[in-house]
């Protein structure tokens, strides 16, 4: 019976999370995520670091208690890997009740930051030490750590890095959009990735192909170039029914990957023309909901505060009711 429900980036304007840490007016917390999730029909809610990490034992045992009287599952994601006292983070997600902690190892990582093949190499093996550490920290706690597909490691790199780690503790935090930030068809990583995913950031993105590349925006779940179907009947054959299915709806995101450039290649190895021919098909083949299309800055321009919280609640319970119906016609329960 996979759960469906929130990440807490999909409160990101609510709970004043990343470009709206600074913003003014009333915010919720991390009882008020869960709480909220709950309302928007979900059944599990992945919390993000810096929700709790001021929270002190008393604090992460009323958070668990109330998830567990809303029948919430929680999980948690640590941010990036390389962070000092990820150990604590690990610590508290145990005290949480949470089975799962993501994390990454980057972000659109090459070629601005990575520029060359011997630099990406080096970075593969920091990732690979940093992997066995956590690994080894998680296994007292009962805790699987879960690396994310974060535009920076292929799909392959992911699935070869877990696999040299060889720990049940080490598996995969499956993102179902970002696949196509690396070239990799995200029908087929579902196959590659599936067998080690413990948790996911479920998400559509509309997919512009324009002079450089491809520029990336958030939008509700099915209003994308994604097709989540596929996606999804690929993914259900490898994965745990107790999984959390969790839903990433940071409205309006927007970036750009590079991938006509000459240079975005150069830290790449293996990968093949028909992988790129198979994104390429994936993307093109389902058309954009225009009236869902609504960059970041329009919205922060457009909205007030209590209509951009309304906004938040809106799109994440339409996103579960979308990925429940997804559930439903591939044969699946949900809670």
């Amino acid at each position: 019976m996979n759960r469906v429900g929130a990440v807490a980036y999909s409160f990101q304007y609510s709970l004043g999370l990343f470009t709206y840490q600074d913003r003014k007016g009333p915010r919720l917390d991390a009882l008020k995520f869960v709480e909220e999730t709950r309302r928007a029909g979900g059944g599990v809610a992945q919390l993000f670091v810096s929700m709790i990490q001021a929270m002190n034992e008393d604090e992460l045992k009323r958070l668990r208690a109330r998830a567990a009287e809303l029948d919430v599952m929680l999980e948690v994601h640590g941010g990036t890997a390389f962070v000092p006292g990820f150990e604590k983070t690990l610590r508290q997600a145990a005290a949480l009740g949470a089975k799962v902690v993501g994390c990454s190892f980057g972000m659109l990582t090459r070629p601005n930051v990575i520029g060359t093949l011997q630099g990406w190499d080096e970075h593969l093996g920091q990732c690979k030490a940093r992997l066995r550490e956590l690994a080894d920290m998680a296994r007292p706690l009962g805790i699987v750590v879960a690396v994310e597909n974060h535009l920076d490691l292929t799909v392959e790199e992911l699935r070869d890095l877990v696999q040299e780690i060889d720990s049940p503790h080490a598996r995969v935090l499956f993102d179902v959009g970002n696949t196509v930030g690396t070239l990799d068809d995200p029908t087929e990583a579902a196959d590659i990735l599936g067998p080690y995913t413990v948790a996911t950031h479920y998400k559509d993105f509309a997919v512009e192909e324009v002079t450089r590349g491809f520029r990336f925006t958030m939008v509700p779940l099915g209003a994308g170039s994604l097709r989540l179907r596929d996606i999804t009947e690929r993914l259900l054959k490898h994965v745990s029914p107790e999984m959390g299915l969790s839903i990433e709806m940071m409205n309006g995101q927007q970036f750009e990957v590079p991938w006509l450039e000459e240079r975005f290649w150069t830290p790449f190895r293996n990968k093949t023309a028909r992988q790129v021919a198979a994104t390429l098909r994936h993307i093109r083949g389902k058309a954009i909901d225009i009236s869902q299309f609504k960059p970041q800055d329009e919205l922060d321009k457009q909205l007030k505060p209590e209509e951009h919280r309304q906004l938040e609640f809106d799109r994440i319970r339409d996103c579960i009711a979308t990925l429940k119906g997804i559930l439903a016609d591939a044969g699946e329960g949900h809670g």
